[in-house]
């Protein structure tokens, strides 16, 4: 059910050192490690002489030690010592994968290495921007990835579950959506024209009281786990129209502020996640602070963490019963089926080369 092809966000850059980092991601068990050179290796956490996990051993140098027996692997995987004799049995390597730091996060490509290219990780640049500040972490969540990524594709949930923060009920009973479409991508744009902003948007911009404001959530999924957030508030944002832009991209209006947000979702097995966010902030005209970032990151991860608990009571009321859909689910349907076309695809391509 994963799509292997494909980049993961598997840590963030301070969780690898030279002490063994072990995580499961796609079912599969690896651990990570920095080399002398700062450069970071993964491998499959198995020794090829027993199956002891290598996450148990040291790093000497540039070189993983079985904890067990003592065998040596270097970056490439190959075993280069074998204490007690001099010569490498035949097929003694472990499995590598490649590796990328890119957006202050390290990726994982999961499947053929012949096929990683870092062109293709998903493009977050407002991470280092001067203009925008961000700041983020990682949950760990026990739940089907796929309750993340509807869950961030359907934002009517926000007028119930984050009614503190950033939700409030126009967003569910006055939003206007538009759900597009292409070859790799699900989107959702939807708007909600003059209203009261929800808490979290006033206390960026502090507009004042009575000031009523459009409000856009343009919210995107790529391939695998990787969905984008473009939201944000600004009187007249609309343009006077019942529905304004639907492009990620674009400068926030005068008089407003904006989010842009990277959540990657990082399947660990069928029923658990690795939830890695980033959230940005931007407010024409005003500088960026470290109390403000603060100050969004405070109520973005309340957000969530509000989020993170409806996932695991999801998780655990989750059978085979048939569940229904609402208009709002438009968005999250198309990308469970891309999922599914690129599950299909790759495990043609498997059984082909067989």
């Amino acid at each position: 059910m994963f799509v292997m092809n494909a980049w993961y966000v598997c840590a963030e850059p301070e969780e690898i050192s030279d002490t063994p980092l072990a995580r499961t991601i796609c079912n599969e068990k690896i651990v990570f490690f920095r080399t002398e050179d700062d450069s970071i290796v993964a491998f499959e956490d198995r020794c090829c002489h027993r199956r002891m996990p290598l996450s148990k051993g040291n790093v000497i140098g540039d070189r993983l030690q079985c904890f067990y027996h003592g065998l040596e692997f270097n970056k490439s995987g190959e075993c280069v010592h074998v204490p007690g004799q001099s010569t490498i049995p035949p097929g003694a390597t472990v499995r590598t994968y490649p590796v990328a730091n890119k957006y202050n996060w390290v990726w994982i490509w999961m499947g053929d290495p012949a096929l990683a290219n870092e062109d293709d990780i998903p493009a977050y640049p407002w991470k280092t921007m001067d203009d925008w500040g961000d700041k983020g972490t990682y949950f760990y969540v026990k739940c089907d990835y796929r309750l993340i990524i509807d869950n961030l594709l359907d934002l009517s949930h926000l007028a119930f579950v984050h009614g503190s923060t950033i939700g409030n009920a126009a967003v569910a009973e006055a939003a206007k959506i538009k759900t597009l479409r292409s070859e790799s991508t699900a989107t959702t744009a939807r708007w909600t024209i003059g209203k009261e902003p929800p808490p979290t948007y006033q206390k960026m911009v502090g507009w004042p009281e009575g000031t009523l404001v459009d409000r856009w959530q343009i919210i995107e999924y790529s391939k695998p786990g990787a969905v984008r957030l473009f939201t944000g508030a600004a009187p007249g944002a609309a343009k006077g129209e019942d529905f304004g832009f639907t492009d990620i991209d674009l400068p926030v209006p005068e008089n407003g502020f904006a989010f842009h947000n990277l959540n990657f979702v990082t399947p660990e097995t069928e029923t658990t996640t690795h939830y890695f966010w980033s959230n940005a902030y931007h407010i024409p005209g005003q500088p960026i602070t470290e109390e403000m970032t603060d100050m969004q990151y405070n109520q973005i991860f309340t957000a969530f963490h509000q989020d993170w608990e409806v996932f695991n009571k999801q998780q655990e009321n989750w059978d085979d019963r048939p569940v229904i859909d609402t208009i709002q689910d438009a968005s999250a349907i198309a990308a469970r089926k891309l999922i599914d076309k690129w599950v299909a695809e790759e495990q043609g391509e498997a059984i082909a080369a067989e």
